[in-house]
């Protein structure tokens, strides 16, 4: 009987803490994917959905695990550099190179070349995304952040503000922002009442000087175990189970300044890891010689994820104020994905692809355990997703292959899209950026030489965004470049 009541009250305080933590901007962060993989389906921007044949086309469309006649082992390593820059100040460049992918897929030939032609199974392992960047930015704002946090207060009573510093931050109604900038000295009562004047708005400015840093790290990786097959040579099949990965961490610097008045830096440091498992199947048709016709689904992936966080507030270069770090477990549902893919195969020439993807943000993100108010801002704030990928490759002889491709994605997020802040929240933290559209170009080149192959390709990708230091903030516009270097080396067998 003890054991059980424990473990309610266990659950009671997960969900509690599932209440105060995760956010649609963590949310998206979880779910994010750009075009990485093998140095044949990047340079022809990932527009093989109905071609198959490669270790990461079988991670869009598991069919193509079918189009295999035989045994292949694939290793792809990338060199990435990103420069990022807000306003188009301080084009910061920040430059990072992984193992993009590993794969190996076995096949089993029916000697008849009948029915079942083949039998194919994959181990493979992708890099989804990559979120390395860092920008700096300087410049001036017509508001400030001591407005949001003198706001957040109202309603709390000042006696408050004078209890022990342990009894502030054990209240479970009062936010740790609210904490931190009465300790910092961001705001200060209005006599008579609950309500709070900023320092911004006692210092009679019009307008505070601003100095933002900001960098993200991590990754999100994808283990995938697939099997799929080749019916007549007319019809490919395939699915595999998926096991995700996320490690993202995010640190910004925000300081404000009015000269003769106030001086504040605040830093926050967010941490996000944990893992998940996505099913998917596909089919790809083959109606003619030189048409294939491709459709994939991809079921939401459920995440387990731990939360990290801390901030502090140095004033004139002294420590004025700090919140403990903390940490939360709670469960995530990401969107489900349906593509769908055209191939024209141009004989022994090469081929053009055409992919379509749909991921239904709008209510396909389920933040599980959370308060409904932030599951309907999170249902508000985000739009359906659709993206667009175009590729060829041409072959002058049989052993060459030249390659272009691109992409373009709609935005995750609408334009009026804004952070909704929990009342009680632990965290102090109070940026989010909104994603506009992202396209890349690429290009490559491919030699095969009996059993092996060698892929060298070129990345080009642009992402845009508004960037907010908090909510009701001027937006400050945040734009990345990444530029890829990747190559592969394959062998049949």
């Amino acid at each position: 009987m003890k054991k059980l009541i424990y473990t309610t009250a266990l659950c009671l305080c997960s969900c509690m803490a599932m209440a105060q933590f995760q956010t649609t901007y963590d949310a998206l962060a979880a779910s994010a994917s750009e075009l990485n993989g093998t140095a044949r389906f990047v340079a022809v921007g990932g527009a093989m959905g109905a071609l198959g044949g490669d270790a990461t086309c079988v991670a869009y469309n598991p069919a193509g695990i079918g189009v295999y006649r035989s045994s292949e082992l694939t290793i792809t390593g990338n060199i990435h550099w990103t420069n990022s820059s807000m306003n188009a100040q301080y084009a910061n460049t920040y430059i990072d190179a992984n193992l993009a992918n590993v794969a190996y897929i076995g096949t089993w030939l029916n000697p008849k070349e009948k029915g079942l032609i083949s039998l194919n199974f994959g181990i493979t392992y992708n890099r989804t995304k990559n979120f390395s960047r860092e920008v700096r930015y300087n410049g001036t704002a017509s508001n400030s952040l001591t407005q949001f946090y003198a706001q957040d207060a109202d309603g709390i009573r000042p006696e408050f503000f004078l209890l022990p510093y342990d009894e502030q931050l054990n209240a479970s109604d009062v936010s740790y922002r609210s904490v931190l900038g009465y300790k910092g000295g961001m705001f200060s009562p209005i006599d008579g009442t609950n309500s709070y004047a900023s320092s911004f708005e006692t210092s009679g400015a019009q307008s505070v000087n601003t100095n933002i840093h900001f960098t993200e790290f991590g990754y999100n990786d994808e283990y995938a175990l697939s099997i799929g097959g080749n019916v007549a040579n007319v019809l490919y099949w395939g699915m595999s189970f998926n096991c995700d990965y996320l490690w993202y961490k995010k640190r910004v610097s925000y300081r404000e300044n009015v000269p003769g008045s106030y001086d504040y830096d605040l830093s926050h440091s967010y941490q996000l890891e944990g893992s998940g498992f996505t099913y998917k199947v596909g089919a790809i048709v083959r109606p003619t010689n030189w048409l294939r016709i491709g459709a994939a689904f991809h079921t939401p992936t459920w995440f387990f994820l731990k939360d990290y966080s801390y901030s502090d507030m140095y004033s004139n270069g002294h420590l004025v104020a700090d919140i403990p770090s903390s940490s939360y477990l709670y469960d995530l549902q990401t969107p489900l994905k349906a593509l769908g893919s055209l191939g024209f195969v141009l004989g022994k020439f090469g081929f053009i692809g055409i992919d379509y993807e749909y991921s239904n943000y709008h209510l396909g993100m389920v933040l599980t355990g959370a308060l409904p108010e932030m599951q309907a801002a999170t249902n508000y704030n985000l739009s359906d997703v659709h993206k667009v990928r175009v590729g060829m490759e041409f072959k002058p002889i049989e052993s060459l292959a030249l390659r272009l491709g691109g992409g373009y994605s709609f935005p995750y997020t609408n334009a009026d899209a804004s952070r909704y802040m929990y009342g009680n929240d632990v965290r102090c933290d109070t940026d989010f950026y909104n994603e506009k559209s992202s396209y890349n170009a690429t290009a490559g080149i491919g030699y095969r030489i009996g059993r092996h192959a060698i892929d060298l390709a070129y990345v080009w990708q642009v992402n845009e965004a508004d960037y907010y230091s908090f909510p009701g903030s001027d937006p400050i516009a945040l734009r990345s470049v990444r530029n890829q270097i990747v190559f592969s080396y394959g062998i049949r067998f």
